[in-house]
This record gives C-alpha cells, structure tokens and sequence, in this order.
C-alpha cells in the first residue's frame, strides 16, 4: 500500500508538471488570418496592409491582469523602440482579450505601454484571439510579408531580442510618429520619468539620454 502511494503521488506530480507546461500557448496556425482592429487611441490597423507593405508583424497577445504580460511590457517596450517604433520594417500590435477601451488604457497607463494597444471588447481583440486559437497568456507571434507565421509563440518574451534578427529584421531609430508630443516647460521636478524598460529616472528632462519615455502618462521621444 505505501508503495502504491508513492506511486500515485510520482504520477501526480508528473501530471501537474506536464498541465504547467502546457500554460506556454501557442497559435496552431501557420499562416496568418487578415484582421482590422481599431486601437484604444481611434487608430485602425488592417494585417494584410502591413504585409503588403512588407513589413513584418509582431502581435503581443494579453489581457489586463495577466501578470506574466504585465511583467513583459518592458522587454516589448524595449523592442518598439529598438525597431523602428512601427515606422521601419516591423509593426507591433498588443492585442487584448476580454476588457474594455478603458480598462485597457489604464493598464497602459498603470505599465507605461508604448505598443498600439486593441481592446478585446470594443477594438475588436476577441476576435482575433478567437481566431488565432489563443489560451496562454502572453502569447506572442511573428508573421512575415508572405503571411506565413514564422514564430508561433517567442516564449520567453525576452527572447524578442533573438527572434527578429532571426528573422532578418534590423534595428532602427525610433521617429516621432505615434508618439505624443510634451511642451518641455511643463516638465518639473515633480514629473513622473519613465524609461521603455520601465526604470524610473530621478532627473531633469535635459538631463536624459535620447530615447522614449512615458513622463506623466504621455510617450515623449527625446531627440537631443
């Protein structure tokens, strides 16, 4: 009997270790399904546009409490900015499952996203994760201009940094476009500074390096 439970409590252990590794989803696709959704900020993104351009796809799947995607904000952060920030040859899409406009802008605000963000509910997220076959949170996919889905799930997330070399994709400046622009003089001392890797700087604003940053909720590019 005891050997038996032992036996038992091994195979359950086994079992449970396979459930946790199955938390780390993936797309079953291949190749991509077209999508348009409209952004929290009223902006409309159609996939196929973008590939026909040529460009490459990321799309960050996630939903508001998830903690493993609030964890990789800033490591997607870091990869919008080092690529272009949607202006060179990769666009980045962070799709929401299950929430709303405003819930989503708060977790913008709250985690300091720079990715253009869909809601699931009024944007139109639900249905692409619907029709991706999305369940594990975050899930993040690449799909290159001839539609094909080259990475099915970059998991870690940290492994971005590998995944689009790979892919022969070259990093970029970051241009102002889609980012807010600040009046300088409204910057004091009080403002909250916050970098894409989501470090808090205790500095004034000529102080920083060039780069993004969120300052009192907006996403500032600094040139000089």
């Amino acid at each position: 009997m005891k050997k038996y439970k032992t036996m038992k409590k091994i195979y359950t252990t086994l079992i449970l270790c396979l459930a946790m590794l199955s938390v780390n989803g993936q797309t079953s696709l291949t190749t991509a399904v077209d999508f348009t959704v409209t952004d929290v900020h009223g902006n409309t993104h159609n996939l196929f546009n973008y590939l026909d351009e040529g460009k490459h796809v990321i799309v960050d799947f996630f939903f508001t409490t998830c903690g493993p995607c609030i964890a990789s904000v800033p490591t997607l952060n870091a990869a919008y900015t080092n690529y272009g920030c949607n202006t060179a040859e990769v666009i980045f899409l962070s799709m929401d499952n299950g929430d709303s406009d405003a819930a989503v802008l708060q977790y913008e605000s709250d985690y300091n996203g720079l990715l253009p963000s869909i809601s699931g509910v009024d944007g139109g997220g639900d249905a692409v994760n619907t029709a991706y076959g999305i369940g594990a949170y975050p899930t993040v996919i690449l799909i290159a201009p001839d539609r094909s889905i080259v990475e099915q799930d970059i998991y870690p997330v940290s492994n971005i940094t590998t995944a689009l070399p790979a892919a022969g994709l070259n990093m970029s400046a970051c241009t102002a476009t889609g980012i807010e622009k600040i009046n300088i003089s409204t910057i004091h001392t009080k403002s909250t500074i916050v970098d894409v890797l989501g470090r808090k700087w205790n500095t004034s604003y000529n102080e920083l390096p060039k780069g993004v940053y969120i300052i009192d909720g907006k996403k500032v590019l600094k040139t000089e």
